[in-house]
């Protein structure tokens, strides 16, 4: 019982979709005609019509056909929606006949929309005798509806499909992104490495030295003193590794999310940061790392480098896309091949997403990603 609102629902939503497909034909035929000197409006009107597919008629498709594919698309769209309105049509006109041969048999009266113009022309054997055919026509105007919706999807997938030349060169660009990855994830663990060595490791050695100076004290002041020293020593110890391990992986993030990793590191950023988070549910484990770690690239570049007093990060949906803006008011002249910034870049590249770094002299620094969240 409980999938019954949501078939029906699914079911309006396909044939809301249908008729809009027939109605949006002239201004498909429109995004046809300013092809040529008006591109970004045939943009427009091939994502109208992805919105259209992708969300009432449920066919799953992630971006929209852009240029030419744009134009050839809204053509084959154009003829679809001419094709759906005469099938549209011939069922309408079957449902009028029938409804009218009912109402003749039912009444006795004259239909002369089905040439009956004597009353009693019409009789329940008459009706007994079309309902054969006109469950077979009924069947085929079914099929001729789900034909469209079928051959709308196709159209849609073979316009987004990439051609053999944006095949290798995204072959290309994904053999550049593993190296890079690699080389990434060299550097992480030679940065992480140097962590544990000159930070770490040197508090432990100093640790154990405090201990041994406290087993071979025979002044008891003494003693405490360096006890005392010795505690606090373990506290540093502590923070330089939940320090360590936050640049690693923090666990809340995996534990709580994006959004409350974000308030955590905000919360630890000795600059006032303002978070605005606006997404509603969790982004894939992937995703959220992402725009963690560009995040946190970028606030630590901020208060190294930017001189800046304010940081705001925000966080929203854009369609299928997860956009992460950190701004801060600092100088400016951030370089988006820095060490940081251009590892943020690989890991953002290699889940489709792009990296946009917008910093002028004299500020602000906008850094922004956007990564496709299915």
């Amino acid at each position: 019982m409980s999938s019954s609102p949501a078939g029906s629902a699914r079911a309006a939503a396909a044939i809301g979709g249908y008729l809009l497909g027939v109605l949006t034909v002239p201004l498909d035929l429109l995004g046809v005609l300013v092809a040529p000197v008006a591109t970004p409006a045939t943009d427009r009107v091939a994502a109208i019509e992805r919105w259209r597919v992708t969300r009432l008629l449920g066919v799953p498709a992630t971006v929209a056909p852009r240029g030419a594919r744009a134009a050839g698309y809204l053509t084959v769209r154009a003829v679809l929606g001419l094709v759906g309105a005469v099938v549209l049509g011939l069922c309408g006109a079957g449902v009028v006949a029938a409804a009218a041969l009912v109402y003749g048999a039912s009444t006795g009266a004259a239909v002369p929309i089905v040439d009956a113009t004597e009353p009693g022309q019409i009789t329940w054997t008459t009706v007994a005798v079309v309902v054969l055919p006109g469950a077979v026509l009924c069947f085929l105007g079914v099929q001729g509806l789900v034909g469209v919706v079928r051959a709308e999807a196709w159209a849609l997938r073979r316009s987004v499909r990439p051609g053999s030349g944006e095949l290798a060169q995204r072959v290309a660009q994904l053999t550049t992104t593993r190296a890079d990855v690699v080389d990434v994830i060299d550097d992480e663990r030679r940065r992480i490495e140097r962590d544990l060595h000159d930070g770490v490791q040197q508090r432990v050695v100093a640790l154990s030295i405090l201990l041994g100076r406290v087993q071979r004290e025979a002044d008891e002041d003494r003693r405490g003193e360096l006890q005392r020293r010795a505690i606090t020593e373990t506290g540093h110890i502590l923070d330089e590794l939940r320090e360590v391990s936050w640049r690693i992986y923090p666990a809340m993030l995996a534990r709580d999310g994006l959004h409350a990793a974000l308030e955590a590191l905000a919360d630890r950023t000795p600059l006032p940061t303002r978070l605005d988070y606006a997404l509603t549910e969790r982004a894939p484990r992937p995703v959220e790392s992402a725009c963690y770690f560009t995040a946190s690239e970028a606030i630590t570049n901020a208060i190294k480098h930017s001189g800046a007093e304010t940081i705001a990060v925000g966080v929203e949906r854009d369609g299928p896309l997860v956009r992460l803006r950190v701004r801060d008011d600092g100088n400016g002249g951030a370089d988006p091949g820095g060490h940081g910034l251009a590892g943020i870049a690989t890991r953002v590249t290699a889940l489709d997403g792009t990296m946009r770094v917008d910093s002028p002299p004299g500020g602000p620094t906008i850094v922004t990603v956007e990564v496709p969240c299915g």
